[in-house]
């Protein structure tokens, strides 16, 4: 059981405890079957409704199924609580079928992919200047920075003294308290100037203030810490340093943009991800791939359980390369033992960062002030926001996992950002989950596949009714395909293992690209002929990077006609520029000039006794 169905446990088990109070029954094993029926009537009897009726139930039968564990005196003495009967029976609630569908929202593409690319600039570009400036003032703060090495054997005001005199040599501010007020004066932060100067007690003694205040510096708003070496589009992220103030909330959308990265291109479950330690990259020597070493979440008593070393609770994880740049920077963030402990600022009294990691509200809650400070501090030429509202509500950490599948399955050549094709995560994380005791993400891409495949279905017959035409090699292929799909009329998905059999019907192998439309048939396969002469490995499906103009595999709906003719602008445009390189131009000739046959034979209606 996880912690919270621990804690859930001991909730409903309370009730049972008190109950056992007032029947003068003062240990487990003294409660046999006819007390336990009598316990059910109690709990029918509470006005409550039947799903706590039922979870009173669940928590006797975990008591009675941990009995092995338990010593003589604590277990239950009865045989099987009420016969067996299901605990959703007993109380007449409705229970949630095996297989039954999975409600937990995706995240929209829109706001995906926008939080995506925002969370890798943080990791690549913004994360190394919070870290840096973090960095600097642990520095300051620890007395080791290179400006304080001076600073041996001069007393109090001396130190006042040259620091005045060298901020005025070089203009420099004094650090100051941010004001709201624009108007208003800022104020001197002089428990930073004394930390700057390693001052007795990290304190300006107020007879020596007026050594600063008869210096006539001016004061800073805020008092500024790092320098600012990111750049996004050609230009620096901010354009002025950090400050001590602004650091904690920084330090914090950092972790949070972190979480976003490693959970969504690892497909860890949440608790997974919070549960990371210090040290858990490594890299295989034999294979190249980076790994990342953790703990089982979900299903841990599932067998057979792959394991790391002698602990049978640890497994890896296959990952792509900004997962390791993100545990990297998280790891120089904190010395704390987790990677997300319960704090990253002060010291928490309950929950100390030594020996607890971040919770799931905590981590939902940072991405809340992730998303409204990206969307703050960075603004896009047409006025929306950098980073889109999901039409869904809040972004919470379970959301991750599920739309990884989507994206995957439905769109597995788009680019996300970075330039990471969705393609190479899929790779590295089915390959983190075939084979494991957990297949949980593997049922989560078979379901998705079977459903991106029947709204295709769906959208491609509603077309072709509607008078789309098709033409090209494949042409009839694929209309023959589209009408024999149709006619399926699909049954009801209950159990995850049924998705593969009713995938062998409802996949008809039809796979729209970029401008065109591949009817796959492996033994006419262009692509796949082109990789056997070469001795590469054959995959199972189209490659659309290796497609070839004369594959008899290919067809073009309206839809790529569409796509074609937009492209064949941008190809026209290309040949007539007089300052590109003539081979430049030569090609884009070439590909304008194999466009406009597409078209053409697109357009020409076809000859009596042939079907295009």
């Amino acid at each position: 059981m996880s912690i919270g169905t621990l804690a859930f446990r001991l909730c409903t088990l309370r009730v049972f405890a008190a109950w056992m109070s007032q029947q003068q029954l003062p240990s487990l094993h003294e409660v046999t079957d006819q007390q336990l029926e009598r316990y059910r009537q109690h709990v029918l009897r509470l006005e409550t409704s039947n799903r706590r009726k039922r979870d009173l139930f669940v928590a006797v039968r975990t008591v009675w199924e941990y009995r092995a564990r338990l010593p003589p005196h604590c277990r239950l003495d009865t045989h099987n609580p009420w016969g067996g009967a299901p605990p959703s029976r007993l109380a007449n609630a409705p229970c949630r079928p095996a297989g039954a569908e999975n409600t937990t929202p995706r995240v929209a593409p829109a706001t995906m992919e926008a939080l995506l690319d925002w969370s890798l600039r943080m990791v690549e570009v913004i994360g190394p200047d919070i870290v840096a400036a973090r960095a600097e003032l642990d520095q300051l703060e620890a007395g080791t920075h290179p400006s304080q090495v001076t600073l041996d054997g001069l007393s109090s005001r001396q130190r006042l003294e040259a620091f005045a005199a060298d901020a005025s040599a070089q203009d420099r501010a004094l650090p100051g308290h941010p004001s709201s007020n624009p108007q208003a004066q800022p104020r001197i932060n002089w428990s930073h100037l004394a930390r700057m100067l390693r001052l007795p007690q990290r304190q300006v003694p107020p007879s020596l203030q007026p050594v600063i205040l008869d210096s006539g510096l001016h004061v800073a708003d805020g008092s500024p810490v790092g320098t600012i070496t990111g750049l996004i589009d050609g230009r620096p992220w901010r354009e002025r340093p950090l400050t001590t103030q602004e650091l904690p909330a920084l330090i914090s959308h950092l972790s949070a943009a972190c979480f976003v990265v490693i959970s969504y291109l690892s497909g860890m479950r949440p608790g997974e991800v919070l549960n990371l330690r210090r040290g858990c990259t490594c890299q295989d020597e034999t294979t190249g791939q980076l790994l990342v070493a953790g703990r089982y979440g979900k299903g841990p008593a599932r067998t057979p359980r792959p394991t790391l070393g002698d602990d049978p609770w640890k497994r890896t994880w296959v990952v792509v390369r900004p997962v390791h740049q993100a545990i990297t920077l998280l790891e120089q963030l904190t010395d704390a033992p987790f990677l997300f402990p319960s704090s990253l600022h002060k010291p928490h009294a309950i929950r100390p960062a030594e020996r607890h990691a971040r919770r799931n509200g905590e981590v939902t809650r940072d991405l809340e002030n992730f998303i409204a400070w990206v969307n703050a501090s960075f603004h896009r030429l047409d006025g929306h926001a950098a980073i889109p509202p999901d039409p869904a509500g809040r972004i919470y950490p379970t959301r991750f996992r599920r739309t990884l599948a989507y994206f995957i399955v439905r769109r597995p050549r788009g680019l996300i950002a970075a330039a990471l094709q969705y393609g190479h995560v899929s790779t590295t994380v089915t390959l983190s989950y075939s084979g494991k005791a957990d297949t949980g993400w593997l049922d989560d891409l078979a379901v998705e596949r079977l459903e991106a495949i029947i709204e295709h279905n769906q959208h491609d017959h509603a077309l072709l009714a509607g008078g789309e035409h098709v033409s090209g090699p494949a042409a009839t292929h694929y209309r023959d395909r589209v009408a024999s799909t149709h006619r399926f009329a699909g049954r009801v998905v209950n159990r995850v293992r049924n998705v593969e059999r009713i995938l062998q019907h409802a996949d008809r192998s039809i796979h729209h690209g970029d401008g065109m439309t591949c009817v796959y048939r492996a033994e006419t396969a262009a692509c796949r002929t082109s990789r056997q002469a070469q001795g590469l490995p054959i995959v199972d499906g189209p490659l659309e990077a290796e497609c070839q103009a004369g594959c008899v595999n290919l067809a073009y709906t309206d839809r790529d006609i569409t796509r074609l003719r937009e492209r064949l602008n941008v190809l026209n445009d290309a040949a007539d520029e007089p300052m590109a390189p003539a081979p430049l131009r030569d090609r884009a000739r070439a590909q304008a000039e194999q466009i406009r046959g597409v078209l053409t034979r697109h357009q020409t209606p076809p000859k009596e006794g042939r079907t295009r």
